[in-house]
Order: structure tokens, then C-alpha cells, then sequence
């Protein structure tokens, strides 16, 4: 379960505007909806989630997909063009603090996502080499470091995809699209870390959403 306690602001806003270009030669819909066990993946991941105000951000390509998503109670906004990871941030009129999770991956453990202060998730792992992951101490990021095969196998510190944000620390480069890993959090300056104990199952390959499919009962 994926909870807050925090009595502040609880938006979560959850990215579901990816077109799933690896997938696409397997499922001819957006990934964050494709069928496991007769549900859509998103509504697996939303059912393990409680204590937020929950946003899916998708782009103008999937928007009528998720838009059925607001009779469920669930906001439903779309950034225009697909604009990266974080371009949404640059079009929403966010609040002062503010939760960022990739919407293609599922967290089978109990991760509690209070914090304080701009922070990223995430959990000692053998890395494949295609994720990123930090290098820290005493919960400061030092350096984050994005997609290096040549660590494949070596244990860090890996990124969940999952993100505390608060608006005062963030700096917009001049560009679009914008990228969460290349472009936002190498240039938060007191970025820090929490590590929780999760495992993370993500569809974005065909092979992943078969492994997924497999292990998910």
C-alpha cells in the first residue's frame, strides 16, 4: 500500500501520457491500460494507493482514453502535446508541494511517501543498467546518475519513479520536452532521498508486461 499521513497537501499527480513505443507491436492501447486479470494495470496501481488527491496526467494522444477516469473520482488532465516527464509541471498550476509517480509501474510493498522536503524514492537493488539511481549519504542526494549500462548488476541506491516535489527547488530549463531524470533532478540542489523496501514491477517492455502478467495473481 502506498499511504501518506500527511495532514497538508496530498496531490499525486500520476503520469499516464506515455505512448508505450516499445509496446506497441503487443497491445494497441495506452500501456497504463492494457488488460491484467480483466482490470486495466492503472486501476491496480490506483487500488494500492490511499490518503491522496489523485491527478492523471495524460496528453492530448490518450486523454479521451482516461478521461472515464473522473466518474471514478479521479482528476483527468492533459498537458497538450506529450512534453516529457516533467513538462506538465511547466503547464499546471501545481500547489506548493506535490507527489510526481510514474503511472506504468506497480509497488507490491508498503511504502509510506511522508516527507519534508524535495525527495526522491528509492530502494537498494541490483540495477539492470537501464534505470536510474542515486549516490547519497545521511538521506542528501550527491549525485543522480540516469540509464548507465555499464553498472548492470552492481547495487545502488535505484529510483522508484516515484517523487516528492516542492515548488520553491525547482528550475526550468529552457526546452521542451523535459525530462524528469535529465533536466529536473540533477538541478534540484537540496534533493534528498528516502529509502523504502519495495520491490517494482514496470510494463514498459513486452517482456516486462509478460513478467508482470505472470507474477500478478
Amino acid at each position: 500500500m502506498i499511504v501518506t499521513e500527511s495532514y497538508g497537501e496530498t496531490k499525486l499527480y500520476i503520469l499516464v501520457g506515455g505512448r508505450g513505443t516499445r509496446l506497441s507491436s503487443t497491445i494497441d492501447t495506452p500501456k497504463c491500460l492494457v488488460d491484467i486479470k480483466g482490470k486495466p494495470f492503472i486501476d491496480h496501481l490506483l487500488d494500492t494507493i490511499k490518503g491522496f488527491d489523485i491527478t492523471l496526467v495524460c496528453s492530448d494522444l490518450n486523454y479521451g482514453d482516461f478521461e472515464p477516469y473522473k466518474e471514478k473520482g479521479v482528476d483527468v488532465i492533459s498537458e497538450g502535446m506529450p512534453s516529457g516527464t516533467a513538462g506538465f509541471m511547466m503547464k499546471v498550476d501545481t500547489p506548493d508541494s506535490f507527489w510526481v509517480m510514474n503511472g506504468d509501474t506497480y509497488y507490491p510493498g508498503d511504502i509510506n511517501l511522508d516527507a519534508d522536503r524535495s525527495t526522491i524514492f528509492v530502494n537498494k537493488e541490483k540495477t539492470r543498467g537501464d534505470e536510474g539511481y542515486i549516490i547519497g549519504e545521511n538521506e542528501k542526494v550527491q549525485k543522480y546518475v540516469e540509464k548507465n549500462p555499464e553498472t548492470a548488476g552492481e547495487t545502488h541506491l535505484v529510483n522508484l519513479g516515484i517523487y516528492k516535489i516542492y515548488t520553491t527547488d525547482l528550475i526550468f530549463p529552457v526546452k521542451v520536452p523535459l525530462s524528469m531524470e535529465y533536466d529536473i533532478l540533477p538541478n534540484i540542489l537540496d534533493l534528498h532521498y528516502k529509502e523504502v523496501k519495495s520491490d517494482r514491477h514496470d510494463i514498459g517492455t513486452p517482456e516486462r508486461l509478460e513478467k508482470f502478467r505472470k507474477w500478478f495473481v
